[in-house]
């Protein structure tokens, strides 16, 4: 078997830098023949490496990271690639394609498989505003509309997690953007949705 490179993502808490963590691991057989070392290459066989980000149809391209070069020569089983490069896409379902070419005899592309990250980021900080005024609000008929928009927001949260739990990407993107309109209308935060 070939090497398989995996890497996940993450977002810092103000939605506007990702961090990259490597996580293909060292060859064992049989639990993860997809692994760096023999009989796979190694990190000091790479001479370009790339992690694309694409809609989640794959047909689009939003962004691309050069990550050559930022490899340790001693590959770990997992480690940071990248620390909080800047991020400045919204919510949304990306499909990663994550490439390694090692071109030591002839030029050879190893591929992730498909693999689709949810970013519900700007949602969450958007329903924890909601939350902040709701703690500190003192009349009744606001700390009622306002705990009425945290419901709905968990709702919409949940209803996203869901369906892409499921792999229905087209329903996870339909409610999510529904409340992206839904945090612009009702919480004023300046959210990014």
């Amino acid at each position: 078997m070939a090497l398989t490179p995996v890497i996940s993502l993450s977002l810092n808490n103000k939605c506007d830098k990702v961090t990259m963590t490597e996580s293909t691991g060292l060859y064992v057989t049989p639990s993860n023949e997809g692994g760096w070392g023999t009989p796979n290459i190694d990190t000091t066989n790479i001479t370009l490496s790339e992690l694309k980000i694409y809609d989640y149809l794959g047909t689009t391209l939003k962004d691309t990271y050069d990550l050559t070069g930022l490899y340790p020569s001693a590959t770990p089983s997992e480690f940071t690639i990248l620390l909080e490069a800047g991020w400045e896409l919204p919510d949304g379902i990306y499909q990663i394609k994550y490439e390694i070419t090692d071109d030591s005899l002839t030029p050879v592309i190893y591929r992730n498989e498909t693999t689709h990250e949810l970013f519900i980021c700007n949602l969450c900080n958007c329903k924890n505003s909601l939350v902040q005024k709701l703690v500190k609000a003192c009349d009744t008929l606001t700390i009622e509309k306002l705990k009425t928009q945290v419901d709905q927001m968990e709702i919409f949260i949940y209803g996203i997690q869901s369906a892409f739990a499921c792999g229905d990407f087209a329903t996870a993107n339909s409610i999510l953007a529904s409340a992206s309109t839904y945090c612009t209308t009702v919480s004023n935060c300046g959210c990014g949705c």
